[in-house]
């Protein structure tokens, strides 16, 4: 009786635990059902859209940047194509152990010369890289050749998410020339991408950077297309999906600059590359830059280059120590030296100071006694009035003008013919504004030295020993005050236009300062100016040119004790109807009439179409 009892416990145990076990299956079975029913219906759309994107896949089709030409038509910068071997983060295996297997893969590819196309330590941070990066290709072989591409896809079925691109490089036709004024194009870099500027750019970006191509990207950029493609199991293009139409790149606007090939060519000839130096060429009438040259330059395609070399050559033109990078014409600052008697000679004619049969009781002797100093002169002139002092330079006879004209008068005339701290605005960035002193900047800047102003410091301003100036205000100084019609803003941008030719954009001519004095002022200053080039006398006369008026003024700039003058010159032609103004500078050189003049007039010759005599 016991027994049938335990076998009946048993029985019910054992229906009880079946009953569990189908229970338990039951409801795994209902939770599928209800796991189905959500995906199936509740979450259709959403696993559709993923289901797709594994099979397609969104392309982006970048915009042809534009070119840039010279105001005649001829290219400074073009496009070339480029092939890029790059990871595509989407198409990579998503287990660790198969993306080490592409990895590995990667490792062992070599070229015909049995050169490892990847080392480990690139393809580790393009890996990496990839965690965060999906929507962008990362780059994991730049410019690669036609060989080491059909290496890549001979590998292609054992290389998921490894796919080979082309884009566009730029291409600079003449190496260095005007490097300083076109600037390069490189990858964004992370600093930028944190810029509210660049916030429509993303990682892998390639970007204007310095000159024209930093100051118009925008226009150069375009806009990029869009298209769907089919993808296999590797994350290879099968083809594209019908139906769905591509969205078309728009290339980017073409500028056109107002730079001369011909004059850039002869301006850079004229200018050794192994000298520190400057040169800019304007058109007063309207502030077209027709040349303008930094030396030492640099070549702008290094930037192209794949990274080993782009790094290499990077390194090269960032250590020099004659700083290839900085662009002299816009941002060195200069004092102006002799080049600023006319600044002098402007004020003082302007306010009643001067005239042109004032003579001062004290001639030049050699020098002029203030209090206790003696202020030395470079030669002994004599008996001067303002035409003759400008000619010869003479110091001694602006140590007593600017005495008695005063400093801010000669800092409000030199103001408004684009001196001084304001920036003139050039459309390509890193332009620097100079400096005019007068009392209150002069004790701010030098407070921590202890020094004060002192009304003896007129006399080296007055000869331009003191201020601070860039070739580009020098050059657009000469140029205002030849024509008395005012300042416009200096620009590199003639035109914009689009990928058929058509202008979309033209630069405006834009007045800046007033840039204007009285007649008998105008007058006796080109007489001046006038005088230093064609008088036997004069210290400009090696910049004559025959058959062609032209007016100057020369200068050495002092700046290290001992060491050699800046030499300056700035010069206009022709004088009655100023066409180019020109302002030269070659650091530590000497004297301006002998070293800069002769540049000047190599660069105006070729201006006017005139045959150097010395070439022949």
């Amino acid at each position: 009786m016991y027994s049938h009892f335990l076998d009946n416990d048993a029985v019910q145990n054992r229906n009880w635990k079946v009953l569990v076990y189908m229970g338990v299956v039951c409801l795994a079975i209902l939770i599928l059902v209800i796991r189905l029913f959500f995906l199936q219906y509740m979450h259709y759309d959403e696993n559709f859209q993923r289901s797709e994107s594994n099979r397609l896949r969104k392309t982006v089709l970048t915009a042809e940047r534009g070119y840039i030409y010279d105001r005649n038509g001829n290219i400074l910068v073009r496009n070339r194509p480029s092939y890029q071997i790059a990871l595509q983060s989407m198409s990579l295996p998503r287990k660790k152990d198969e993306r080490m297997v592409v990895f590995n893969r990667l490792l062992q590819i070599r070229d015909q010369d049995g050169e490892r196309l990847f080392d480990s330590l690139s393809l580790d941070t393009a890996f990496q890289r990839a965690r965060w990066i999906k929507a962008h290709p990362i780059r994991l072989l730049e410019d690669a050749s036609e060989a080491q591409v059909a290496i890549i896809e001979e590998h292609s079925s054992e290389l998921p998410g490894i796919v080979t691109l082309i884009e566009s490089r730029r291409d600079y036709p003449y190496g260095t020339l005007a490097s300083h004024v076109l600037g390069y194009t490189s990858e964004i870099s992370e600093e930028q991408l944190k810029k509210p500027e660049y916030e429509e750019y993303a990682q892998g970006d390639r970007i204007g950077q310095k000159g024209l191509e930093q100051g118009y990207d925008q226009e150069f950029r375009g806009k990029n297309g869009l298209k769907l493609v089919e993808v296999n199991a590797s994350g290879k293009e099968v083809g594209t999906v019908r139906g769905v139409e591509s969205e078309a790149p728009i290339p980017g606007y073409h500028l056109v600059s107002t730079l001369d090939l011909k004059l850039q060519k002869v301006a850079e000839e004229a200018i050794p590359d192994s000298a520190k130096g400057a040169l800019v060429a304007i058109d007063p009438r309207n502030g077209e830059i027709l040349a303008m040259v930094s030396s030492p330059r640099l070549d702008p395609n290094i930037f192209s280059l794949k990274k080993r070399e782009r790094n290499k050559g990077w390194a090269q033109v960032a250590l020099d120590s004659m700083r290839p990078l900085t662009n002299r014409a816009i941002s060195g600052t200069y004092t102006p030296a002799s080049v600023f008697k006319l600044v002098t000679a402007g004020a003082g004619l302007e306010y009643g100071v001067l005239s042109v049969s004032k003579y001062y009781a004290k001639s030049c002797t050699g020098g002029y006694q203030y209090g206790a100093r003696y202020q030395k002169c470079w030669g002994t002139h004599g008996n001067l009035n303002v035409v003759h002092a400008l000619r010869l330079s003479c110091d001694v006879f602006f140590y007593q003008a600017g005495l008695d004209i005063d400093m801010a008068r000669i800092n409000e005339f030199a103001e408004r013919f684009g001196l001084g701290t304001r920036p003139l605005g050039i459309d390509i960035p890193g332009e620097k504004g100079g400096w005019l002193p007068d009392s209150v900047s002069f004790n701010n800047k030098n407070k921590r030295l202890g020094w004060r102003w002192a009304r003896g410091l007129i006399l080296n301003l007055s000869i331009g020993q003191g201020q601070l100036v860039t070739p580009l205000q020098q050059a657009t100084l000469i140029g205002s005050l030849a024509t008395n019609k005012g300042v416009y803003r200096p620009h590199l941008m003639k035109e914009l236009r689009d990928s058929q030719g058509n202008v979309v954009r033209r630069y405006e001519p834009e007045l800046i300062r007033p840039g204007k004095m009285k007649p008998e002022t105008h007058r006796v200053l080109l007489a001046a100016m006038d005088s230093v080039v064609n008088h036997p006398g004069g210290t400009g006369k090696r910049g004559a040119i025959p058959g062609i008026r032209v007016g100057a003024k020369t200068g050495s700039g002092e700046w290290k004790k001992g060491a050699k003058t800046h030499a300056w010159f700035a010069a206009v032609a022709p004088l009655e109807d100023p066409q180019i103004a020109v302002a030269v500078i070659m650091e530590a050189a000497g004297g301006g009439g002998a070293v800069s003049g002769p540049i000047a007039r190599k660069v105006m010759m070729a201006y006017f179409g005139i045959e150097d005599e010395q070439k022949k």
